[in-house]
């Protein structure tokens, strides 16, 4: 087996807006390296490596908590460490590990991939892939271009097997796959990681979040 894969504003302008910015928390973000080095990984290395390239934010407002999400942006690094741990879970063959790591590496070079479980207060709120979504969904740089998914999927993974490479998750969640083209609208590569920054946003009417990796 291979898994790889609007509410009514009760408050005036003025306290809209406060509630905006502090119902809006997430955590500080954690410096990575965004560099294609090969890596090492042992097996016991995956939780640290998965800290690092997750990021938490939460967005709470009177209605509740509007949205909160733990994304995981699947690096070049992060996958390395996530063979590591597949293949000792799995009993993997020296021949099965490096086909396994080499089609990771083909998927780190074709896109921009994140692993994200979203919760919200009320679950019909929870539908990021839908195509009348109240939800923009965009990926940002530091040089501020942006790029729009070209894919959104719901993923439904094994509990056993999202417990222990997307610990994350809980019960309340709703795990997506949300995936990005490496070129813009005019066909041409973003700087993207090379800029120093990825920002995942998720924005509403309700306001939004921001999950954001930046270089060391």
């Amino acid at each position: 087996m291979l898994v790889l894969h609007p509410g009514r504003n009760v408050l005036g302008p003025a306290l809209f807006f406060a509630a905006a910015l502090v119902g809006c928390t997430q955590t500080a973000p954690k410096p990575v390296d965004f560099s294609d080095v090969a890596r090492d990984y042992r097996p016991n290395d995956y939780s640290t490596v998965y800290e690092r390239w997750t990021r938490h934010a939460k967005l709470v407002r009177d209605v509740g908590t509007v949205i909160e999400a733990w994304a995981t942006y699947k690096s070049w690094d992060f996958r390395q460490a996530y063979v590591a741990y597949y293949a000792s879970i799995y009993d993997l063959s020296d021949t099965d590990r490096a086909t396994l790591l080499h089609a990771q590496l083909d998927a780190s070079r074709a896109s921009y991939e994140f692993h994200v479980a979203v919760q919200t207060t009320t679950d019909k709120w929870n539908d990021l892939e839908r195509k009348n979504t109240p939800w923009r969904v965009t990926l940002l740089d530091a040089t501020g271009d942006e790029l729009g998914p070209t894919a959104i999927q719901v993923v439904k993974l094994p509990e056993l097997y999202e417990t222990q490479f997307f610990p994350s998750r809980t019960e309340f969640t709703r795990t997506y796959e949300i995936s990005f083209a490496r070129t813009g609208a005019n066909g041409q590569p973003i700087a993207g990681p090379a800029s120093g920054r990825l920002v995942l946003r998720l924005a509403s009417p309700m306001g939004r979040i921001e999950l954001i990796w930046d270089a060391k």
